[in-house]
């Protein structure tokens, strides 16, 4: 992590945060995550610091998520404390995310390239959220026998049309328009004019008052996003908004399985996300179904709350420690899911994983 508080007019300053492992993408850690907690907090508290922005180094991408990968090398060293980090980590993230989603001061974040799975829980909860070209933004959990977890359940149920459980479902990797469409994100801006609009926002009259301050930045982006909007590409959330819609109303995970494939023999584009469901996690693909529907009724707060006692316990099963391993440690790419068919699945199992005594 590296952080910078620069000074702003009206004798205040900014606080800047950006994420630096870019040759790893960016990926967060427990360590990133406790520096951001405290350092988010700290800066609350300081009536010198008027606002805050998240981003990321490196020309890739914001962040490609959590780093799993350490969480599952644990797991697999064995012994009594196999599950303390993951469980940390899940812990330390979760707060994180709320404390973003709820900030007292404005809080921009700037997403760009990859932004999946923990890094949209980063980007999501700014109160000002850009988003620049070339974005590929997904909760890819399904391929790693996990859920969409970092607050899923609160803003994907939100996505308008149903996308947001298709994308929970699937992985689908989404665009830039795609986020804005989704109300994952407020303004495109490039990221050749990111230097020229943080001298922008330096300049702004920072009052200290949080209301005032945020409409102020609100301005500045809005009138940024109508400079640079043409620069959008075609949203295919909104394109194919109706067909997305009729497959995210099926009334169970098998028959949204199943609507994906018809609708992938019709048309291309359903193609990867048809088969993303279908070859993924069957546990996965049935907890995310009851996650999106428990959720649904839940405050941000108690969303994360289940979200850390599911991700515990997908630690405490098979399929996550499995699907990193196929996917980011051994690399091989072929899973053995256990159960390995959607029909195997019991209820059971599924409940087994919103249960937390520990």
């Amino acid at each position: 992590m590296l952080f910078e508080e620069r000074d702003a007019d009206g004798g205040r300053r900014v606080g800047f945060a950006t994420l630096s492992r870019p040759r790893q993408l960016n990926a967060l850690n427990l360590e990133m995550c406790e520096l951001m907690l405290a350092r988010l907090r700290r800066w609350a508290a300081d009536e010198s610091i008027a606002a805050v922005v998240l981003d990321g180094a490196g020309d890739k991408g914001f962040s490609a998520g959590g780093d799993v990968a350490e969480v599952i090398r644990q797991v697999r060293a064995g012994g009594p404390q196999r599950f303390v980090y993951g469980d940390s980590f899940f812990d330390v993230e979760y707060q994180l995310d709320l404390l973003i989603h709820t900030y007292p001061k404005p809080l921009l974040t700037w997403s760009h390239g990859v932004c999946m799975g923990g890094g949209v829980g980063l980007t999501v909860g700014g109160s000002h959220r850009v988003v620049s070209e070339g974005s590929r933004i997904a909760m890819p959990e399904i391929h790693i026998g996990l859920f969409p977890d970092v607050g899923g359940g609160w803003f994907l149920n939100r996505v308008p049309g149903g996308a947001g459980t298709v994308m929970a479902l699937t992985g689908l990797t989404i665009n830039e328009a795609d986020a804005i469409f989704a109300g994952l994100a407020d303004h495109f801006i490039p990221m050749e004019a990111r230097a020229a609009l943080y001298d922008e926002l330096l300049a702004l009259a920072w009052s200290g008052d949080a209301r005032a301050d945020r409409a102020a930045l609100s301005g500045l982006l809005l009138a940024q996003h109508r400079r640079f909007r043409a620069g959008l590409p075609v949203s295919k959330l909104q394109m194919y908004f109706d067909a997305i819609r009729h497959i995210a109303m099926q009334p169970t995970v098998v028959a949204v399985r199943d609507a994906l494939l018809a609708a992938a023999a019709e048309d291309e584009w359903f193609e990867l996300p048809a088969q993303n469901l279908a070859k993924g996690s069957p546990t996965a693909a049935h907890v995310t179904w009851e996650y999106l529907r428990r959720a649904r009724q839940m405050s941000l707060a108690e969303v994360l709350a289940m979200d850390l006692t599911v991700a515990r316990q997908c630690q405490r099963h098979p399929d996550f420690p499995e699907g990193v391993r196929a996917l980011l440690i051994d690399k091989d790419r072929a899973p053995k899911w256990s159960p390995a068919s959607f029909d195997e699945v019991s209820r059971e199992l599924v409940a087994a994983h919103f249960r937390w005594e520990g």
